[in-house]
């Protein structure tokens, strides 16, 4: 059974490289902003570069200015601070808050990996690995992956065995890569090999291994294993498929605090799966509910409006749903439009049109329908999207629908 395209991987291999970009610090919430803006102003590197991430991101309490933030970075970045290039080199690489541009971004990123910046080697070589914006060179990408595995960061090794493996590239590499990740401490590592031993990705007989990774990455405590395996449970993956008992598995690790098993428990029981698990909208509302001190308010409140556009047939009921949507920008997330789109895929379609006809985008009815003008809209917004590559398979994918949702 396999359940990646090739676009899909793609997919899966770019969110390695966003989720890398878009870490901030760990010390987010505990900026003295009035002192770094004297600091800085008086030539402090590290107060230009803390204060610079803290405007280019938003936190601290400083609200986002990315034009004043990359002023910041670039002044660090040029007086020597490494972590100031790679923050700005990826940035403008990847084009993920401030507008793509590769000529400026990379001797940023360069100056940092050449200074010996693990993180800033990383990135580097997952842009080289995948090949999107700057030209692929796999072996200058495990080159720069072992560097940083020296200094015990294993990430690189991560993402160059998910390629291998995904890819159907090397799947006895991949495994080796992703091993040697998991043993560096990266957990995600061995639930990416249990998934890929799950769905058939590590050869003849490698669903047996599955237990083996689950065991070392509950022992690393990913909580995602627990998703995979109730996954497993529901499609009868070398066991009996049973709706139940996927259920169960989910509220149990529900139980011992695992957030993602208690959104995909949510997100399941609300739309139903069409072979075992039926859709039943006032039994997610009751997880919500029972476990709701695992969410943020703005989760549930996501969630809830999710769940009411998933008993919502009617279309002349939309509209009071999309007023709410649209009410309340701090819902809009990738995570959130996809969700809607699980739970009714028309009324995401409408508030696509009723957002591109209040812009004058499109001219067609808002009826929540995927009409050619329709359509044809949307993949014009597609373009605007930082990740456009999906655009050019097809613009009803979730990936595009859950990024213009965000928008």
């Amino acid at each position: 059974m396999r359940h990646f395209t090739s676009s899909g991987f793609r997919g899966l291999l770019a969110s390695f490289v966003v989720a890398a970009c878009m870490a901030m610090p760990a010390n987010a919430q505990s900026l003295d902003v009035n002192d770094l803006k004297i600091r800085a102003e008086a030539g402090d590197l590290a107060a230009q570069r803390d204060l610079g991430e803290a405007l280019f991101y938003g936190f601290g309490g400083v609200s986002q200015d990315v034009t004043a933030g990359r002023r910041l970075l670039e002044q660090a970045a040029n007086g020597g601070d490494i972590v100031a290039s790679r923050v700005l080199g990826e940035n403008l690489v990847g084009g993920w808050i401030i507008e793509r541009d590769v000529d400026a971004g990379l001797p940023f990123l360069e100056q940092a990996a050449a200074a010996g910046d693990t993180k800033a080697k990383v990135a580097l070589g997952s842009f080289l690995l995948y090949g999107d914006w700057l030209p692929q060179d796999v072996e200058r990408a495990t080159a720069l992956f072992e560097e940083a595995a020296k200094d015990g960061n294993g990430e690189g090794l991560e993402n160059l065995g998910a390629f291998l493996m995904w890819g159907e590239r090397d799947a006895k590499a991949g495994e080796t890569y992703l091993r040697r990740a998991g043993a560096l401490g990266r957990g995600s590592a061995w639930v990416t090999l249990a998934e890929g031993a799950m769905y058939g990705y590590l050869g003849a007989g490698a669903r047996g291994k599955f237990d083996e990774f689950a065991t070392l990455a509950r022992e690393a405590r990913a909580p995602r294993i627990e998703v995979l395996d109730a996954t497993r449970q529901m499609w009868g993956i070398s066991m009996r498929a049973s709706g139940p008992k996927t259920i169960a598995k989910l509220e149990q690790a529900a139980e011992q605090g695992n957030k993602p098993a208690l959104k995909h428990l949510v997100s399941l029981v609300r739309d139903g799966n069409k072979l075992n698990i039926r859709k039943e909208p006032k039994r997610a509302e009751g997880y919500l509910e029972r476990f709701s001190e695992l969410l943020t308010p703005t989760e549930i409140a996501q969630f809830k409006l999710s769940i009411d556009a998933a008993k919502t047939k009617i279309v002349g009921n939309y509209k009071a749903l999309a007023d709410h949507f649209f009410a309340h920008e701090e819902y809009a997330s990738p995570w959130f439009g996809k969700q809607l789109y699980a739970a009714n895929p028309n009324f995401a379609i409408y508030l696509l049109q009723a957002d591109m006809k209040r812009r004058g985008h499109y001219q067609g009815q808002v009826n929540g329908l995927a009409t050619r003008a329709t359509l044809r809209s949307i993949w014009r917004e597609c373009q605007s999207l930082k990740d456009n590559r999906r655009c050019g398979d097809t613009v009803m994918h979730p990936d595009v629908i859950g990024g213009l949702l965000a928008m």
